[in-house]
């Protein structure tokens, strides 16, 4: 059993593994491991029986053998002790996971991290940033349908995260949904809904689910240096950060209160990167947060789109002329954890940090006036 690929599951709660309490709403359930068990596509109960009973591997979970792999996919659940819905994740959960990835990063051959859906844009691209260096795949996975319903996609979502950890080298944080893999730096939650929940809505996806999983390998990060024994984590983050959407209603005092006491802050302005000129105000409370050192990154508020370097509008020329970053093509979700990221570096001046801002590191974006580091 040695050849066999082993993989590392970390369930953090979520939806996945979710059931309706007394009061009718839903919660997450502990020992998902015992429902696990009962799906045909994620455990071959024979196998383990014949092979892994009484032996030192008797903890893995074996996946049946399909037509995705020849080699046996072993894979163990670290099942959290407080489980939690997304929603109440902060920073601290996400370093614990980044920790936790780091912790076992030699004993397994990929990662997948079972995390509720509301924030997994959030967590995928902190993860991404905190991850400097990394040689395996990590997948985040979940469900729009808990896995003790008929109905529940969970099941194959964590079948395709499982076959994706264990055969396909992405030597990066990913998340697979539906159908798709796509880069962690570049996802969205575009539906409560549907189960096709997550988009990357400026960036293909590095995989479609079809007969086979086949990786574009002209959409990946060219990592130089990059191996499977390496993991560098930065484990700091800042929790000084926030997201402002402009809106026809946003007054001085509603800016002033956001960037109070604030390193950095996400813009998100209209179309272009606009926000609006005539009233002076706006404009002057921004300026002087930028003029006190406070990083702030311009994002637009359209799903997709982008906002550049070269503003074609003077609504956009302003935030530029007075210091706003430009976050080209990220996603707010990015924007925000790469400011998370970006602050912490301590050894950065405020110039050096705005210009990693507008640098790609990550895959998060594409801006033509730089080059990844």
């Amino acid at each position: 059993m040695s050849s066999a690929t082993r993989i590392l599951v970390i369930y953090t709660g979520g939806t996945f593994g979710m059931l309706k309490n007394e009061k009718g709403v839903l919660v997450p359930q502990s020992n998902i491991e015992k429902e696990i068990k009962k799906k045909a596509q994620l455990y071959d109960h024979e196998y383990w029986s014949r092979h892994l009973e009484g032996t030192d591997l008797e903890e893995y979970l074996p996946i049946p053998v399909g037509k995705d792999t020849e080699q046996k996919i072993l894979y163990k659940i670290l099942e959290y002790d407080e489980l939690k819905d997304s929603s109440d994740f902060t920073i601290d959960d996400w370093l614990k996971i980044a920790r936790d990835l780091k912790r076992h990063y030699h004993g397994y051959d990929g990662f997948v991290v079972l995390h509720g859906t509301d924030t997994m844009a959030y967590g995928a691209s902190l993860l991404s940033f905190m991850m400097e260096s990394i040689g395996k795949t990590v997948v985040l996975t979940g469900a729009q349908v808990p896995v003790f319903q008929p109905r529940s996609d969970g099941t194959n979502n964590l079948l395709c995260a499982l076959l994706v950890a264990a055969t396909q080298h992405i030597p990066e944080v990913t998340v697979f949904f539906g159908a798709h893999l796509f880069r962690g730096t570049r996802v969205k939650k575009i539906s409560n809904t549907r189960i096709y929940a997550f988009e990357s809505p400026n960036f293909p996806p590095l995989l479609e689910a079809k007969t086979t999983l086949d990786v574009d390998p002209r959409m990946l990060i060219h990592r130089p240096g990059s191996v499977p024994d390496e993991c560098r984590l930065h484990d700091q983050l800042s929790t000084r950060v926030y997201v402002l959407k402009v809106a026809p209603t946003i007054t001085p005092k509603i800016i002033r209160a956001v960037f109070d006491g604030m390193e950095g802050v996400v813009l998100e302005t209209y179309g272009n990167g606009n926000i609006p000129i005539k009233r002076k105000e706006i404009y002057k409370e921004i300026e002087k947060a930028v003029k006190s050192k406070v990083l702030v990154v311009n994002v637009t508020q359209c799903v997709k789109g982008t906002v550049s370097g070269k503003p074609l509008y003077e609504t956009g020329l302003l935030l530029l002329e007075c210091g706003v970053v430009p976050a080209y093509d990220m996603t707010a979700e990015a924007a925000l954890a790469k400011l998370s990221y970006v602050l912490t570096k301590t050894h950065l001046s405020y110039e050096e940090k705005v210009e990693l801002m507008k640098t790609n590191i990550r895959g998060e974006l594409e801006n033509p006036n730089h080059t990844s580091k």
